[in-house]
């Protein structure tokens, strides 16, 4: 297909098909894009910013890719990373992408439904803030596109609800963006466990760091100033189509404190907090010591939370995503994980056994003295439990492609995402509630008990402008 053709397509598609506020949801699911054995996957980046240009880089370190377009309402701007200098927008990403194969191949679009509707492309990278995920993903998982998506899934149980029916209606690989499943520290430290090396092990307790913006440096401080929607946002309307299915503020406002690269988490219309930031991680990696997987825990139980930093009050309806918190996740078998943020915990997981001790954060295992010198390879025996382990060591990026190509399960799907990021909707709900815990049945994915009325409706996520969610 020329470039010509692949124009005249898109624009085709674009106008005919239904739009709900916008977005194309057809009834119909394509056939899973498979690639020949020794062929190329062409992918497009969606989603321009801090954690889109991390996995990006993991792409184009793989030879079996091609990233072949770039996505973002931002044409360009300097001030993305957690240093808030990084810079990000579908401009500098092409540049980059043309960098390293050394030509101008790749394309740069403003409007993610051009992606979904090109017919060239296999798979998608949807690394956009959060609001968008769900949307994006199922209209690419229809259009018969792989796809990889940041973490946290959703912005709510409702949209992992649609997401898991999507990818098992469409057949695609759908790999989420918690790569701690691919870290060898993370795997060890859930053998460990699982297998009985801690002794009598019935509690864990969990730390999540505290908010990017008020410990990284990013330069918008919390600031709930209304102003007009920055230049980058190239062509006209391309703010419109950043906030997309979020509720937008009075006088279409741009808000520096929570509407900047990163910010956007600190608000329930665009984000989660920190407990669906970092929960999305170290809540997966619980959930896949327990062997919970396909299912959760039965309560949240002691929540506590506050909503500002010490000693400030700063805009509570911009800033609405809790500070400081605390909960315990109690699981059937009695089996008690105490979370909070690291005021109170140091960042990762601490598994409290009878022989001891183990803890585990990114890059550093610490065990008990009688296994300082266990090895997994030596020592873990063929009736033990072993869990999913990329037989190359590839990166999740990489692992994600294994899975296009083999057809075989990868590290972390999309129920598997929609299980894990659950407890931390369901800590959240407490939070915006008033809660002091709730309890919950996975197997129908409903709050029960005293709590159910008021919490069942805040497990469903409202989309705003006409854009609708349906699998």
């Amino acid at each position: 297909m020329t470039k010509l053709e692949r124009r005249s397509f898109l624009k085709s598609a674009l106008l005919a098909a239904p739009f709900l506020g916008g977005c194309a949801s057809p009834s119909a699911y394509a056939p899973p894009r498979r690639p020949p054995a020794s062929g190329r996957i062409n992918l497009a980046v969606i989603g321009c910013g801090t954690m889109g240009r991390g996995n990006m880089n993991g792409f184009l370190a793989d030879p079996r890719v091609r990233v072949a377009v770039v996505c973002d309402p931002v044409l360009a701007c300097p001030t993305y990373g957690y240093d808030a200098k990084t810079p990000g927008g579908r401009q500098p990403f092409k540049e980059a992408v043309d960098r390293h194969y050394g030509n101008t191949d790749c394309r740069m679009v403003a409007d993610w439904r051009e992606v979904v509707a090109d017919p060239t492309v296999d798979a998608v990278l949807v690394s956009t803030t959060d609001h968008w995920h769900a949307l994006i993903s199922v209209a690419a998982m229809k259009a018969g596109k792989h796809v990889y998506c940041q973490k946290p899934m959703t912005l709510g149980v409702s949209e992992g609800q649609v997401m898991v029916e999507a990818a098992r209606k469409s057949g695609v690989v759908f790999q989420v963006g918690s790569q701690q499943r691919s870290a060898s520290e993370f795997r060890v430290a859930c053998e460990l466990f699982m297998n009985g090396y801690l002794g009598d092990c019935r509690t864990c307790t969990i730390g999540l760091t505290y908010p990017h913006n008020d410990s990284r440096g990013n330069h918008h401080a919390r600031n709930p100033e209304r102003t007009k929607a920055p230049a980058y946002f190239d062509p006209k309307g391309m703010w419109d189509m950043w906030q997309g299915p979020a509720e937008h503020w009075e006088d279409d406002a741009f808000i520096p404190g929570i509407h900047e690269p990163l910010a956007w988490r600190w608000n329930w219309r665009t984000g989660s907090g920190t407990i669906c930031d970092w929960g999305a991680h170290h809540l997966d990696i619980l959930q896949w010591a327990l062997g919970k997987d396909r299912s959760g825990p039965v309560a949240i139980e002691n929540f506590t939370c506050d909503f500002q930093p010490p000693d400030a009050v700063v805009a509570p309806e911009v800033f609405s995503t809790p500070y400081h918190f605390a909960f315990d996740v109690v699981y059937a078998n009695g089996f008690r994980a105490h979370v909070c943020d690291t005021s109170g915990a140091k960042q990762g997981l601490t598994f409290h056994g009878s022989k001891g001790d183990l803890f585990v954060t990114r890059g550093k295992l610490d065990r008990p003295d009688h296994l300082r010198k266990w090895n997994e390879k030596r020592d873990l025996k063929d009736t033990e439990t072993h869990l999913y382990r990329n037989p190359q060591a590839h990166s999740h990026e990489m692992d994600f492609i294994d899975g296009i190509f083999s057809g075989k399960p990868v590290a972390t799907d999309c129920e598997i995402g929609h299980r894990s990021i659950t407890i931390a909707h369901l800590a959240n709900i407490c939070a915006r509630l008033n809660l002091k815990g709730l309890q919950w049945d996975a197997a129908r994915e409903q709050v029960v008990g005293p709590h159910a009325a008021e919490a069942n409706p805040a497990l469903v996520v409202k989309h705003h402008n006409g854009w609708k969610l349906e699998a």
